[in-house]
């Protein structure tokens, strides 16, 4: 449905250190994130990396983190659905963080941070 391939990049333990549970949302967000990309973007192109970070040369627990960025129309003046809602709240409800933002060379960012404790 978007038109295009997204280019992935996976890396770190990502078998082995993402729990089931986390897994789960993790793939809801990233289904969610490329539906709107694919219904409300306009884009041409997106970005999709899932990595898990381990912090070891700094405080905070190990986390995986999933970004989705295109190069559409950005985020502003979009029309508000649940789809951003729902990431939210999956990210809150496993003590993570969400947060969408406009990309570096247009279009959108959102990252989607959990920890893995």
């Amino acid at each position: 449905s978007l038109g295009f391939r997204p280019s992935v990049t996976l890396s770190g333990p990502l078998n082995t250190a993402v729990p089931d549970q986390v897994r789960s949302h993790l793939l809801a967000v990233l289904r969610e994130a490329l539906s709107n990309v694919a219904r409300h973007s306009r884009a041409g192109s997106a970005a999709v990396s899932v990595a898990v970070d381990n912090p070891a040369d700094r405080a905070g627990d190990p986390a995986v983190v999933l970004m989705v960025e295109d190069d559409g129309r950005g985020i502003a003046g979009a029309t508000p659905g649940n789809g951003l809602p729902n990431m939210l709240a999956r990210a809150d409800a496993l003590g993570g963080t969400c947060a969408v933002s406009p990309a570096e060379r247009g279009g959108t960012r959102l990252i989607w941070r959990v920890p893995l404790h």
